[in-house]
């Protein structure tokens, strides 16, 4: 059990100059032992060995025993320590909680910095390069926060709504983040913060602290009637290609990094006949259910069979870097007289949207198919739609309903 024995004894051999001998704890815990000078002198004739206390009723004696006594709590209240920290309960970790020496603040910014080389050492087993790329990111802009309030040493059992207030106003004002771009960085610090308490560097989990709630954003998606107009479009060699690679995003809701690096060792063929993907989401790691190929996605890549970059790189599309990619894709827009700005995100959201969830897809397979990490990001992000889905079974319902009660009456004339 965890239950210290604690022993107060004179140590004559340490007489002073005034002859007083110094009082010392000796502490037994489970198996091991310590002992901790109590800071008291005295006379030896004044020590009662029985009782372990000063012998006396005079002011100055009866607050020296109140002092061992006093000593004796703090034994426990740092046994209480080691327990809530989860430290091991032996004497030498004890002596060193009362002393304050086990519980040395940990700086913000060192275990931010030992977060980050964790998710350095998991990049390419659960974690990917992008992830780590913007966890980077995070952490410099609270290491310029923290410099910018003169606290870069702010220990991190310190970081508290305060300074989470802080640091919201700094991301909006000083960076020029949005909203939601704050939020996304508020929640990695507090994933920091939640990894910090599980690996004991901080006494408390500080990411239940503050809250802040995403805003709802407008999902920008491309109807049939645009998409039509979108394939009609024919132009430079450079634009039907990027108007290509969109529409494969747009029939298969992979997002531009996982396009971008497709090749033919991710088409297979599948039991029933047809070609599929198998491949890796490269935003979260998570492996994407081998997925059927529209007949649309497939046609697009066989069209290029011939093409120089599936020849020569093996790669399925000629896939541009995502700012060119970007940049003529407002000119397919404006080709397609299509006031919406499109990127490569609108194709992603396109195939959830028009494609998927329009023609019945359900949340949970859609959600496998676009490689989210779980069901609830799907919801939220097209509970609008899902809710528009919702209205219009009802009201296929409310027809058939009314077309049999129609019969009824019909059978009921007939009848009479």
């Amino acid at each position: 059990m965890d239950v210290p024995v604690l022993n107060f004894w004179l140590n004559k051999k340490k007489l002073n100059k005034k002859g007083l001998a110094p009082i010392y704890l000796r502490i037994t815990l489970n198996g091991t032992r310590t002992e901790v000078s109590s800071k008291i002198a005295i006379d030896p004739k004044k020590w009662d060995e029985r009782s372990s206390r000063v012998k006396g009723k005079d002011p100055l004696d009866i607050r020296k025993n109140k002092q061992l006594n006093e000593l004796t709590t703090k034994v426990y209240q740092a046994l209480d320590e080691l327990q809530q920290h989860r430290f091991n309960i032996n004497a030498s970790n004890l002596k060193l909680a009362m002393n304050g020496e086990l519980f040395q603040k940990v700086k913000l910014l060192d275990c931010y910095s030992l977060f980050i080389d964790n998710l350095k050492a998991r990049v390419g087993s659960d974690y990917s390069e992008a992830s780590l790329e913007v966890h980077s990111i995070t952490f410099q802009q609270i290491k310029d926060f923290l410099i910018s309030i003169n606290m870069e040493n702010l220990a991190l059992d310190d970081f508290g709504n305060v300074f989470f207030q802080k640091l919201e106003f700094y991301l909006k004002k000083v960076k020029g983040n949005k909203h939601n771009t704050v939020y996304k960085k508020i929640e990695r610090v507090k994933g920091m913060l939640k990894w910090a308490f599980d690996m004991e560097y901080a006494s408390k989990d500080l990411s239940r602290k503050f809250k802040i709630k995403k805003q709802r954003k407008e999902i920008i998606f491309l109807t049939t009637e645009e998409l039509e107009r979108i394939k009609e479009i024919d132009s430079v060699e450079r634009l039907n290609v990027i108007r290509d690679t969109f529409l494969f995003l747009c029939y298969t809701g992979l997002g531009f990094r996982e396009i971008a690096g497709l090749k033919e060792e991710h088409l297979t063929r599948n039991i029933h006949g047809g070609y599929s993907l198998v491949l890796t989401r490269h935003k979260t790691q998570k492996n994407i259910p081998e997925t059927p190929l529209l007949p649309q996605a497939l046609e697009l890549i066989q069209k290029y069979e011939k093409h120089p970059v599936r020849l020569n790189q093996g790669k399925l599309l000629p896939v541009l870097s995502n700012q060119k990619f970007n940049a003529y894709l407002k000119e397919i827009g404006v080709l397609a007289k299509i006031e919406k700005p499109i990127t490569t995100h609108v194709g992603r959201r396109t195939f959830a949207t028009t494609i998927a969830l329009k023609n019945g897809m359900s949340m949970e397979v859609l959600s496998k198919t676009l490689g989210h990490s779980n069901m609830r990001i799907t919801q939220e992000c097209y509970a609008e739609l899902q809710n528009e889905r919702i209205r219009e079974e009802f009201e296929k319902i409310s027809e058939k309903l009314k077309i049999s009660e129609g019969s009824v009456i019909d059978i009921q004339k007939n009848a009479n």
